[in-house]
């Protein structure tokens, strides 16, 4: 599992990350019929939250409401779902990011990717997971990330085990069971007794 060295870049155009192929950039509020349509998506939403699709007011409620929390002062950057942008036309393909979050109502950094269907199966969720998954290694320091996922989204689950996701059981997440994995950062100190 190899580490590349991921800074976040400058704010310009709000692009955070970049790989080879991808662009993760903060959110716009010109990419909301986007996200509506994510949310729309049966495919999409099939492993999100508790399974159903959003109508378009409550997705527009939701968008605003992020894009405002994640605009206050001292919001920290990282600390959101991305845009994922394929670089060769600047299409859209879901989002993925890194998230604040209580699971088995203990604090964790979730890593999370949704992409529009599209998209699947070309290996962009791994690629944005891996980025992320450096970035808060190398930048945060974190010692892990938490991943939490339906056991039946057969994509996801290669895709945690891809950027080093190992298995952790069953966990509970926002008041629903999921099934959770982990990933550890190699250069992390053990925790001392």
């Amino acid at each position: 599992m190899p580490m590349t060295r991921c800074a976040p870049l400058p704010v310009a155009d709000g692009v955070f990350l970049e790989t080879p192929r991808l662009v993760l950039r903060d959110k716009r509020a010109d990419d909301f019929d986007f996200v509506a349509s994510l949310y729309a998506d049966p495919d999409v939403m099939r492993w999100i939250g508790d399974g159903r699709t959003l109508a378009r007011d409550e997705t527009e409620a939701r968008f605003f409401r992020v894009l405002a929390i994640e605009s206050e002062p001292g919001h920290e950057r990282w600390d959101a779902f991305k845009i994922v942008v394929r670089k060769t036309d600047g299409v859209s393909l879901g989002q993925a990011g890194l998230l604040r979050c209580a699971i088995d109502g203990a604090p964790e950094v979730e890593i999370g990717w949704w992409l529009a269907p599209f998209a699947w199966g070309r290996g962009f969720a791994s690629e944005a997971a891996l980025a992320l998954r450096d970035f808060a290694f190398g930048e945060l320091r974190l010692s892990h990330l938490s991943i939490v996922l339906h056991a039946e989204n057969e994509r996801s689950v290669a895709v945690a085990g891809r950027i080093g996701g190992l298995h952790a059981g069953r966990a509970v997440y926002r008041d629903r069971a999921v099934t959770r994995y982990v990933v550890r950062n190699p250069g992390a100190q053990p925790p001392q007794p």
